[in-house]
């Protein structure tokens, strides 16, 4: 089975999610919904370049900021506690962008 199959199927199925959330089930007026994909495909895309980007920096803050280099001791030494301080900075870092987005 191909890896990225579950992942796909879990996208289409949010989206199809979402569609039918904001449609109304029984909604049959579609032109509201088709007038306003374009921009907010546009936004959705320009925010998510922009979240990627800041929480770009500020993972290149925190590295700065700490004694060691934290790419050194995951790829080189394999440390898992530095993995494991990565991982919590970053879901740190995507709640505080993804609610200042919001």
């Amino acid at each position: 089975m191909n890896r990225k199959l579950p992942g796909l199927m879990l996208v289409i199925s949010t989206l199809s999610g979402a569609i039918a959330a904001q449609q109304g089930v029984g909604n049959s007026d579609n032109s509201s919904f088709w007038s306003g994909l374009p921009l907010g495909l546009a936004a959705a895309l320009i925010y998510s370049f922009l979240g990627i980007i800041v929480l770009m920096i500020g993972f290149k803050i925190f590295d700065w900021i700490t004694p060691f280099s934290l790419n050194r001791e995951i790829e080189e030494k394999n440390n898992t506690a530095a993995g494991l301080i990565v991982a919590g900075i970053m879901i740190a870092l995507g709640l505080i962008v993804a609610a200042a987005i919001l």
